[in-house]
């Protein structure tokens, strides 16, 4: 049986053990409102180390349906589906899994008495830290929350848009990237060449197989206004939702058009007692038989205007947007590489690399972590959706 002795190494490490493999109680001390809903659906999964995982997707039945009167066989093959050649009914998502590391630093004064509470509260924060940067690096595209977003695809050689492809950066895939139905340069769906140019994403070409693509739609407001979101989010839910799992059941924004939202409530007597006695805990309003939610990583930029044009001698011109989107969490997953920095009983989220080390140049100690995740899409990307063209967070036309 494994023993620990009061020494900086095994408390850290039985620490990080102790945390990470309950992630479920982790996020919910620390983490942010995506990864809790993540949490609370059972959509964060251990997977086992590789380079890539891959999610098969059922993308057509083959060979088209004919129909004739049963007494009338003409004996033509061509109709009677008798020369049809098998046909590949599913093809595979694929996202990469990509590392991270951290140093753990410990002061060069330790707390006098028992430093094992001490120890434990230094990488209960790290690990908070490291699950809001996650958070921010899917919503956001960048993990300090304030940066400029991105967007990344989910494996290399994803054609997801102009501000960056997972081969350039190295991040997890980002939810502008699973919500982008078009690629670099589109024009109203349309390419330089006037034909189709939709997302390559997770490997899969938008283009060839059509039902990959989200749905997307612009606001019906008013030059931009959020004068008409509650008719904008009940027809988002109504063209992307396909069945009980296959639609939308999370919609997110930036926190002017959240408000938006709360203030044509009001106007329309829509606030229940319900809601108003959770909004002091939650800002999640339920709205037809989905949840609204806004995300402080969410903020107005180009990078939300999919369907830009580029009719500027500069190029590609993208309007500033507020992300309305809706998204199927029981589609979406986090996947985390089972690790363990003591034994194989105790498998976690992160890993120690080596023991507990000494600056070279100082006196204080660290421990090296690292940990790879990625977030995939293992079930239909159509129910995913965007409402574009809000521009303005004002609620009268």
């Amino acid at each position: 049986m494994t023993t620990y002795n009061q020494t900086i190494d095994t408390l850290s490490t039985v620490a990080l053990d102790t945390m990470t493999k309950d992630m479920a109680n982790l996020i919910n001390e620390g983490g942010e409102k995506m990864l809790k809903h993540m949490a609370a659906k059972g959509r964060i999964f251990m997977v086992n180390d590789a380079e890539k995982l891959k999610h098969p997707v059922i993308y057509g039945t083959g060979e088209a349906t004919t129909y004739f009167p049963s007494d009338e066989m003409d004996g033509d093959p061509s109709t009677n589906n008798l020369a049809a050649t098998a046909q590949e009914h599913m093809k595979y998502a694929q996202f990469l899994m990509p590392a991270a590391t951290k140093n753990i630093n410990y002061p060069q004064a330790m707390p006098a008495g028992n430093v094992i509470p001490y120890v434990t509260n230094v990488m209960r924060a790290n690990m908070m830290g490291i699950l809001n940067e996650e958070e921010s690096l899917f919503i956001r595209g960048e993990s300090s929350g304030s940066g400029a977003e991105l967007i990344h695809g989910a494996i290399t050689g994803d054609d997801v848009g102009d501000d960056g492809t997972f081969s350039d950066t190295y991040k997890p895939c980002t939810l502008s990237a699973v919500v982008n139905p078009y690629a670099s340069q589109a024009i109203d769906g349309a390419g330089e060449s006037g034909t189709g140019n939709y997302a390559i994403f997770a490997g899969l070409d938008g283009g060839t197989h059509a039902h990959w693509n989200p749905q997307r739609f612009g606001s019906a407001g008013s030059s931009g206004k959020c004068d008409k979101l509650l008719e904008d989010v009940q027809k988002a839910i109504l063209i992307a939702g396909f069945s009980e799992v296959e639609r939308p059941d999370l919609f997110m924004t930036t926190q002017g058009v959240y408000e938006a939202f709360l203030d044509l409530l009001r106007g329309k007597s829509q606030i229940n007692d319900t809601l108003l006695a959770n909004l002091g805990t939650t800002s999640m309003i339920p709205f037809a038989g989905t949840a609204v939610d806004w995300s402080r990583y969410l903020d107005a930029d180009v990078i939300w205007d999919f369907d830009f044009d580029d009719s500027g001698s500069s190029g590609e011109d993208r309007s500033v947007q507020h992300p309305l989107i809706g998204i199927n969490t029981s589609s979406l997953r986090l996947n985390t590489v089972a690790g363990g920095g003591v034994s194989e009983e105790k498998l976690g989220f992160v890993q120690k690399v080596g023991n507990t080390q000494t600056h070279p140049t100082k006196t204080n100690l660290f421990d090296r972590v690292q940990w790879k995740r990625q977030w995939s899409v293992d079930g239909g990307r159509r129910s995913f959706v965007t409402v574009g063209g809000i521009t303005s967070t004002a609620t009268t036309a």
